[in-house]
């Protein structure tokens, strides 16, 4: 099946990386539209992500695969979908405990400057464990919401003043909501 482009393009709207993550799958359970289709993808999201360069090849990208899903099971465990599954923690727990480089600096010609090299995806990986771990025992957790398109599956942070929030982005869902609205009446 050819997707479009735009599906393939990540969302970064949840404000977490691990939800960001989990987003990496479109129309979760209709068309499941695999955005991390190739190692190349994951080295792109993380970049997008603001987590940097970094070098991954095809078992990063199974291993990146097998992290989201475990995060994305833990995640609706806590929406109170399901009980949450030992094997989920363990998966998290392992890619958390991965070491990540320190950042770094370098000096060229008196003036100061961030010392970026790649990262192997594993770090990246780990980055991304540790905000799920995070996000699923911290206050947020409380905050995690559906977006309420029928057709959405992102999840995001609601950090509205309200926690009302409906939309996973209004220029996204809620958007086409009010269009619906509008052509109903």
């Amino acid at each position: 099946m050819r997707v479009a482009v735009d599906l393939l393009t990540f969302p970064f709207i949840s404000g977490r990386h691990a939800l960001d993550f989990v987003g990496t799958v479109g129309k979760r359970g209709s068309a499941d539209i695999e955005r991390l289709q190739t190692a190349d993808d994951l080295a792109r999201w993380s970049e997008e992500a603001g987590l940097g360069r970094s070098i991954a090849d095809d078992a990063d990208l199974e291993a990146a695969r097998r992290l989201r899903e475990a995060l994305y099971s833990l995640v609706l465990s806590t929406l109170g979908d399901d009980p949450a599954r030992p094997v989920d923690v363990a998966v998290v727990n392992e890619f958390a405990s991965v070491e990540t480089a320190a950042p770094s600096l370098g000096l060229r010609s008196g003036t100061i400057y961030r010392k970026d090299s790649a990262a192997p995806a594993s770090a990246v990986l780990a980055v991304v464990a540790r905000d799920g771990i995070d996000l699923l025992t911290g206050p947020d957790a409380a905050l995690i919401r559906d977006c309420e398109d029928p057709t959405c599956t992102l999840l995001f942070v609601d950090t509205s003043r309200s926690h009302r929030r409906r939309w996973c982005s209004m220029n996204r869902c809620g958007a086409r909501a009010k269009m619906r609205t509008l052509r109903s009446t």
